[in-house]
């Protein structure tokens, strides 16, 4: 690759039409401002053309797309923001004729502050279970910091010993990865994981206890009557403490609720 030639200043090509203009060789010229005879043919050739020493405007590469086009494209992305980028470029292909590169699709969906992120897992909320939420948030957001350094927060999770659930990249805008369309809903599945019950409070953690079996409404209350008080106990919460637990169908059994009734001193 040849090297880049260097740009004549524009002080140097106005001393040049200068010198032309009292009636200088090109040659005398040349020596004068120390550039070659070309170069100043060159200088004077275009101010005869142009009246003026400066650069014409550069056109550079021409757009691909239309401002609409590039609007076609990111609507697409708004309604589904798991499309792929490859995916995408087959439709912009099919719908403009055009011929193009998905990285130029990935680049117009920059342009317009969109980036390509994992999608963050949290699990599946119908309307009704927003709702339930949204009521539940503002029955207790008004409660003092001392109604919940005593509540005892209770619940089991899924770990996974090798590897991972894998990811799922959508593209979004900035601070909106909490949007239902950004999310990768996540359900409960075996393989290679490790259930785990636990609680903790605002002093601490308590108990752990690996589960091992598919749990039911018998398995969950025999690990609260196994760890629950004495959880409580280790976090000095006793005899005062609040339960707190989701609403998952086990832990709303009436085996299980009517023995929280009876053993915890409050249940929220």
């Amino acid at each position: 690759m040849g090297r880049k030639k260097s740009e004549i200043s524009i002080g140097i090509r106005k001393l040049t039409i200068c010198h032309w203009k009292r009636g200088s060789s090109e040659r005398k010229i040349g020596e004068i401002v120390s550039v070659n005879k070309s170069t100043v043919h060159n200088i004077i050739s275009k101010y005869k053309k142009t009246k003026s020493v400066k650069n014409r405007p550069r056109t550079g590469r021409p757009r691909c797309f239309t401002e609409r086009e590039e609007r076609w494209i990111v609507r697409k992305v708004i309604c589904n923001p798991k499309t792929r980028a490859v995916k995408l470029t087959l439709k912009v292909q099919q719908r403009f004729n055009k011929s193009v590169n998905p990285e130029t699709v990935r680049n117009i969906l920059r342009k317009y502050n969109f980036h390509g992120r994992v999608a963050r897992r949290k699990p599946f909320l119908s309307k009704a279970h927003r709702r339930a939420r949204l009521e539940f948030v503002k029955s207790y957001i008004k409660k003092p910091q001392e109604f919940w350094n005593s509540v005892l927060f209770v619940d089991e999770s899924k770990y996974n010993v090798f590897g991972s659930d894998g990811k799922q990249m959508v593209w979004r805008k900035p601070n909106s990865e909490l949007e239902m369309k950004n999310l990768t809903p996540s359900v409960k599945h075996g393989g290679g994981t490790q259930m785990v019950w636990g609680c903790m409070s605002a002093v601490g953690v308590g108990n752990l206890h690996f589960i091992d079996e598919i749990m039911d409404k018998y398995m969950y209350l025999d690990i609260l009557k196994q760890n629950l008080k004495q959880s409580a106990e280790k976090m000095g919460i006793l005899p005062h403490y609040k339960l707190y637990q989701d609403n998952n169908p086990k832990h709303n059994a009436q085996i299980c609720r009517l023995w929280a009734l009876y053993h915890c001193p409050q249940v929220i």
